[in-house]
This record gives structure tokens, sequence and C-alpha cells, in this order.
């Protein structure tokens, strides 16, 4: 995916731009931990490694503070799967979110970085790399 469809551009240019920060992320889930360290959480990947884990792709609207999307896949899906989450970040964001746009977009990854603003390009939105994103890290430490 270079660009978006034109169907999508349409959809997405009625949305309200809001003057907000957006961070987005993909990293590997945490390890559960066993059965004896105190959790109710049953392990799925005992012996999996990083590379292996399942990722959570994550938005997070940095002016609110709040989760806009988050989903789960495998670490084999490409940056597809990141674009599909921004989406439904704009669209259909988890409540008490309204639809809207960003402003600008901050991530972590160069190379996803590129990608995006190459297929935001005609949505007026900034997508700027930074070194780390302090909404994200908070969540996942």
């Amino acid at each position: 995916m270079t660009t978006l469809n034109s169907s999508t551009l349409r959809r997405l240019k009625k949305l309200k731009q809001a003057p907000t920060v957006w961070e987005g992320d993909r990293r590997p889930l945490p390890k559960a931990r066993s059965q004896q360290d105190g959790t109710n959480l049953i392990p799925l990947h005992q012996n999996v490694s990083d590379e292996d884990q399942p990722q959570c792709i994550i938005w997070v609207d940095g002016s609110m503070g709040m989760v806009r999307a988050m989903d789960i896949v495998e670490p084999e899906v490409g940056q597809e799967a990141f674009v599909r989450a921004l989406l439904q970040a704009m669209e259909r964001p988890q409540s008490p979110a309204q639809p809207g746009m960003p402003q600008k977009i901050l991530l972590s990854d160069r190379s996803m970085q590129f990608y995006l603003r190459g297929v935001l390009q005609d949505l007026d939105i900034t997508v700027e790399y930074v070194e780390q994103l302090p909404l994200i890290d908070e969540i996942f430490a």
C-alpha cells in the first residue's frame, strides 16, 4: 500500500482535523508471567522468541491521553496492518473518542515514518520521527 484508494480518501477528508498529536507504534507483546508469578493469565506462547511474539499495534491521542485504537497481529503481518489500525483510530476510535484526524503523527520507526508519509500525503497530516514515544512507553511499562 503506497497510497489510499480514492473512496477511502474521500471518507477521510470528510472527518474533522483537530490540532492533536498522535503517537503510533508496533511492539512485541510482553511475555506472560508463569502461573506461579501470581497471575491468572494462561501463557499462550511459552517458548517463543521475541521475533515470533504477537505484536501490538497501538495509536494514542497525546492531547487527550487516550488509546484510539489497538490491534494484536502476528509478526509477519506487513505495514498495511499499521495503516488499518490508524484508519480505525480515525474513523471508529475506541470510545469516548470522536472520529477525526490528527494534525501530527509521531513514530519511533523511521521506515514506518517514510511509509506513512507517502500513504497520508493527500491528507495534510505531518508524520515525524522521534526517538521515544512517552505515552506508549508508559502503557508498555
